[in-house]
C-alpha cells in the first residue's frame, strides 16, 4: 500500500501577485483511533489487548509527570518530547512576567534518526488519485481493487476479520467495516459469529468484478 500526497500551490505572503511554487503535502487516509491501534498491535504481536491498554494508559501518565516535572522524554527509537510553553501577556522585560502568565502552550516532538530512516525506506508515495466523484465516496475502481486483495486473501485463508482486511487494505476501522458489509450486500461475504469473534468468510457467487 501507498501513502499519498498532493501537490499545493505555496501562499503568496507577499503579495506579489506572481505563481507560488509547489510544496508536496501529506494527505491522510482517516485517523486510526486508540482501540484500532492496539487491535493492529494486538494482531501483529499477539499481546493480548488488556496488557496493551495497560502498557499504553502507563506510558502515557508517567510521560505526563516526566514533562511536567521538566523532563525531555526519550521514547525509544521515536523520538523526544518537550513541553512548549507561552506568555499569556505581552512584555518586553523580563520582570514583567511572573510564573503565573507562563502557561503550557504544547509538546514540541524530535523525530529519532533511526524511526526517520526506517519510516522513510518504508513508506511509498503517490500523488493522490484524483477521482471523477467527490473524495468522499468510494469509487468501483478502488472497491475492485480491495476485493481483488480480499478475494486473493481468501483463497490462502478460510475467512478474515476485521483487523485483518483493515491492515490488509490500509483502511480504518470504520472503512473497514464499511466495506466489509457492503460485500455482504453485494453476496460476496458471508459473517459469522458475534462481538469481537465475528470474522468474514467468502460465498460461492459470481464474482464482484
Amino acid at each position: 500500500m501507498s501513502a499519498y500526497y498532493d501537490l499545493l500551490e505555496k501562499p503568496d505572503i507577499r503579495r506579489t501577485g506572481e505563481q507560488q511554487p509547489l510544496y508536496a503535502h501529506f494527505v491522510a487516509k482517516g485517523t486510526i483511533d486508540r482501540k484500532e491501534f492496539i487491535d493492529r498491535v494486538h494482531l501483529f504481536t499477539g499481546i493480548s489487548r488488556s496488557v496493551l491498554e495497560g502498557a499504553m494508559a502507563a506510558f502515557m501518565d508517567e510521560l505526563r509527570d516526566c514533562l511536567a516535572n521538566g523532563w525531555t522524554v526519550e521514547l525509544g527509537e521515536l523520538g523526544y518530547f518537550t513541553p512548549s510553553l507561552s506568555c499569556r501577556r505581552r512584555a518586553m522585560e523580563k520582570d514583567e512576567v511572573r510564573a503565573a502568565s507562563v502557561a503550557l502552550r504544547g509538546l514540541n516532538f524530535r523525530l529519532g534518526k533511526k524511526f526517520h530512516e526506517d519510516l522513510s525506506g518504508k513508506m511509498r508515495l503517490e500523488r493522490r488519485p484524483q477521482p471523477a466523484v467527490p473524495l468522499s465516496s468510494d469509487n468501483l475502481s478502488s472497491m475492485e481493487r480491495r476485493f481483488q486483495l480480499l478475494d486473493e486473501y481468501l483463497q490462502r485463508n478460510p475467512c478474515i476479520n476485521r483487523a485483518q482486511y483493515a491492515r490488509l487494505t490500509g483502511r480504518s476501522y470504520k472503512q473497514a467495516v464499511n466495506d466489509l458489509n457492503q460485500f455482504i450486500r453485494d453476496g460476496v461475504l458471508v459473517r459469522y459469529g458475534m462481538g469481537r469473534n465475528v470474522v468474514y468468510a467468502g460465498k460461492k457467487v459470481k464474482s464482484f468484478l
